[in-house]
């Protein structure tokens, strides 16, 4: 199974590591704080600690925290029943000493400081002397450039701190950096990023490493800020030069895109990696059933186990569910049942008896399961398949975890924003914007699309192929509908179905203007001191 190992190297991103003892320590290693800042390989180390600590967003102690970014929290296309995340997603209530706002922005100011050791380490020993310091130093551009976009997105307000941080720099005063400055500094980290990294990365077995970056992350992320600037031109050149890379393709198979637990494939631009193996996400305990990785296919997955005939989680199930996060019957409603396959490849829709012990009365094996109006949004409701695992925990479908890979970006969404970009730049009828656009609509079985496209088309499409995928309140910010979107569609109301016995619809009368942005921590604004940095408007 091909996977990158993660080294842990002396406090390598826990950022909490005592000066006066380590100067008091006698280091009993080769690998000192020296090494690591001071030599090519000690440089590549602590970047590969960045990858491993990149994916904590979504490991079992932050999965609350990837839930609200990835799973499209107050927009259109999900309800969600229940769990830590859901107070925040239906807007109830948020204040500026949300759990969630602080979690996201120290996670991505921890990558940027980090970030910003490595790339002054390596400009000073030479960034020509060695192709490893070189890759180091333009893998930790990407990371920085992608981190302030990020929090540029959901905070708008943000500082801006390119030096690592010494007792040379401690005492600083923090103001609002002007948003022409965080997006010139997002745009130069991702042009030098993307002008050293290769197409691909060499692993073993496999030709690619998918959860290393490559100059086809760079670009992809380089089109996405630009979408934002409304620099269509230059969205289109970023996609159109991840299409002339014969390494990235969509893949034919519809539902091969989710299938698997390793999601390599030539589909895919960049995924968290998870194994079982040490380094792979988790650790070894005695008990298998305490294995760590991450929770995503519990929280999408139903708690079929409740329901009478079913009391056995099953991996052909998708394994334990804790049925949080659904997709809504509005998301349901965009596609064509007969003929576009997603419906089919990207939900699962029924439960069946599998087990002879259980079986209810008068039901048969392979029935479909059944169950009271109170049990049935907790444990039968439809669930997203992109999550979904029936692979890692296959010999213990018990496990509270799962090490399915989780894809963060992948050819799909670049297609769609070159079809979106064409679109604003020369109009509905342009060729080329019908064109990519057929791309990811003819592939799921459509009748080929002729034009000319609107908006409300495109945006009807990125819900169809990108739900769940964390696309959807970026978008619906970036082009000014996350307010209406969010006020006619959130959540899910009782309406045909009498068995969503509850309503769960609060996101569309919450919704205030103050929720276009998140808000800043309040442990953060204390510390920056709020005459010079205030809060966001309305928190």
């Amino acid at each position: 199974m091909k996977k990158i190992t993660y080294i842990l190297v002396l406090a390598l991103l826990g950022f909490t590591a005592s000066c006066t003892d380590m100067l008091n320590e006698e280091m009993k290693t080769q690998v000192t704080v020296d090494y690591l800042y001071t030599t090519p390989d000690g440089l590549s180390r602590v970047v590969t600690g960045l990858y491993n600590y990149s994916r904590t967003l979504a490991t079992d102690n932050q999965s609350d925290l990837f839930t609200v970014q990835m799973m499209d929290y107050s927009t259109d296309l999900m309800v969600f029943r229940g769990g830590s995340a859901a107070a925040f997603a239906r807007l109830d209530n948020v204040k500026s000493d949300i759990s969630q706002a602080l979690a996201l922005w120290t996670y991505h100011y921890n990558i940027i400081g980090k970030a910003n050791e490595v790339i002054a380490a390596a400009e000073k020993l030479g960034l020509e002397e060695s192709a490893i310091t070189k890759k180091a130093w333009a893998e930790a551009k990407l990371f920085r450039g992608r981190s302030y976009f990020e929090l540029y997105k959901r905070y708008e307000r943000l500082y801006l701190n390119t030096s690592p941080t010494d007792y040379t720099n401690l005492d600083r005063v923090f103001t609002p950096a002007k948003k022409e400055d965080i997006f010139q500094l997002i745009n130069e980290d991702l042009t030098d990023a993307m002008n050293v990294l290769d197409w691909t990365v060499p692993s073993s077995p496999a030709g690619v490493s998918y959860g290393r970056f490559t100059k086809a992350v760079a670009k992809h992320v380089k089109a996405q800020v630009a979408m934002w600037q409304e620099n269509w031109t230059e969205a289109i050149k970023q996609c159109e030069d991840i299409f002339g890379c014969a390494d990235y393709a969509l893949l034919n198979d519809r539902a091969a895109v989710f299938a698997g637990a390793d999601l390599n494939h030539s589909e895919v631009l960049w995924t968290f990696q998870f194994s079982m193996a040490i380094g792979g996400g988790g650790f070894i305990p005695e008990n298998e059933t305490d294995l760590t990785g991450h929770r995503m296919s519990l929280i999408c997955t139903p708690n079929y186990k409740k329901v009478a005939g079913l009391g056995n989680f099953r991996s052909e199930h998708g394994g334990y569910g804790w049925g949080r996060v659904y997709p809504n019957s509005y998301l349901l409603s965009l596609y064509d049942k007969e003929k576009d396959s997603r419906y089919q490849d990207y939900f699962k829709h029924e439960w069946y008896y599998l087990d002879q012990e259980i079986l209810p009365a008068g039901k048969n094996l392979g029935d479909v399961a059944t169950t009271t109006t109170t049990l049935y949004l907790e444990c039968l409701h439809p669930c997203t398949r992109k999550y979904f695992d029936m692979w890692t925990n296959a010999d213990l479908p018990s496990r509270k975890s799962s090490f399915k890979d989780i894809i963060i970006y992948r050819l799909a969404e670049t297609y769609l924003m070159a079809a979106e970009a064409y679109f604003h730049k020369d109009g509905g009828a342009s060729a080329k914007a019908i064109q990519y656009y057929n791309e990811i609509w003819e592939r799921a079985g459509n009748d080929r699309f002729t034009g000319p496209l609107t908006l409300d088309i495109l945006v009807d499409e990125y819900a169809r192929e990108l739900n769940f995928e964390g696309v959807r309140w970026p978008l619906l910010k970036r082009l000014g509908l996350l307010e209406q979107r969010t006020k006619l569609h959130a959540g899910d109301k009782v309406t045909e179905d009498p068995r969503l016995n509850k309503d769960y619809i609060e996101a569309r009368g919450n919704f205030k203007s103050f929720h276009w942005y998140w808000p800043i921590p309040q442990s953060e604004i204390d510390q920056m001191g709020k005459e010079n940095f205030p809060q966001n408007d309305g928190y």
